[in-house]
């Protein structure tokens, strides 16, 4: 196993299954990313469904108390927020282990296997194994358990583990938007979600108890920010 022993070379000889494959071992090319696309509309389809619970099916207007309205609207900010971190934890996820299949690792992926998946013991042992990919997976996994894939730059950082560099000026050529106003939008939406879950979006620096003000704009913003990221990020990847 004289070639696992560098990472930075090709990993391992031997073909191990990957998720994602078929019974040849190639990558089923339209599922690079399909699964983390569907997570995501699952998961924007209930922030909808909190936005728009004041219309029936008949697009008429029920009369619900403002109060209960605004607090759909913060739910709305936490489920597109939350959307995003699946679908972005998925696609890496996939991407990943397409990378491990294909021997194709970015410098990105690489360094993170050697400084932040093994110590330097761990890793010069684990790569003498026969199952040397299935255990880089499997440290995948639990490590990405415990991270969060909100804010721009823990996105921007661990995108560039599946080889994608920049990905919001990436984003922002293929949807024609600001790069700037797309950074500044992504981190305040991802601020107001941790204010809703850890303060209750209440106001800590008054007094006396105050709410922050919250809109049904605010809310719908944040919905097509997350949803304008997600369905650019799935076009580039599916043009790779």
């Amino acid at each position: 196993m004289e070639e696992n022993v560098e990472i930075t070379e090709t990993l391992i000889g031997e073909e191990i299954p990957i998720v994602g494959t078929d019974k040849n071992g190639q990558i089923i090319e339209n599922e690079k990313s399909e699964l983390a696309f569907k997570i995501f509309n699952s998961g924007i389809k209930r922030a909808e469904n909190l936005l728009n619970i004041n219309i029936d099916a008949a697009n008429n207007k029920l009369s619900i108390p403002e109060d209960k309205l605004l607090d759909s609207y913060r739910a709305v900010v936490v489920l597109s927020i939350s959307a995003l971190d699946a679908y972005i934890k998925t696609f890496l996820i996939v991407e990943i282990k397409r990378s491990l299949s294909e021997k194709k690792l970015s410098t990105e992926l690489k360094r993170y296997i050697k400084e932040d998946l093994f110590t330097k013991d761990a890793l010069h042992q684990v790569v003498l194994e026969n199952n040397f990919y299935e255990k880089v997976i499997e440290k995948f996994d639990e490590d990405f358990e415990k991270k969060s894939f909100q804010g721009q730059k823990s996105i921007d950082k661990y995108m560039k583990l599946a080889g994608v560099n920049q990905v919001f000026k990436l984003v922002s050529n293929s949807a024609d938007k600001s790069v700037d106003k797309l950074l500044a939008s992504i981190e305040n939406f991802t601020q107001r979600r941790h204010l809703i879950v850890h303060c209750g979006d209440h106001d800590l620096t008054q007094t006396e108890l105050t709410e922050n003000r919250i809109t049904e704009k605010d809310a719908s913003d944040c919905l097509n920010l997350v949803r304008l990221i997600v369905n650019e990020i799935h076009k580039i990847s599916q043009s790779k």
